[in-house]
């Protein structure tokens, strides 16, 4: 079976989301993944409901970016998020502490 893409990452968000672990959430952070395949989206995290839509926010929590592959990595599991912080393949703006937080909202590895 052929990798996903960034782009199939990031549109299957709302289906790995887990709304027990993000509790009283309300944010919008923006994607912004470089290089082949990417492009830019927003997701929502409102009412213990994710939503993504593709396109620029115009008001956001944060903003993560990140290549593409780089982005695949981590959505899988394959790079922790940890790692991808402390070695600065996210290049995060606004609420970092948010953008870590995250990392647990989701099911990764599908």
């Amino acid at each position: 079976m052929a990798e996903k893409t960034a782009r199939q990452m990031i549109e299957e968000m709302p289906e790995d989301f887990r709304p027990e672990r993000a509790g009283r959430a309300n944010a919008v952070v923006q994607f912004h993944i470089t290089g082949e395949g990417g492009g830019d989206w927003y997701v929502t995290i409102k009412d213990r409901t994710c939503t993504v839509t593709e396109g620029v926010a115009l008001k956001t929590n944060a903003t993560m970016t990140m290549d593409a592959a780089e982005y695949v990595d981590l959505a899988t599991g394959k790079l922790s998020s940890m790692k991808a912080f402390t070695s600065r393949k996210i290049k995060p703006t606004g609420d970092v502490s948010l953008l870590k937080r995250m990392d647990r909202w989701f099911v990764k590895g599908r």
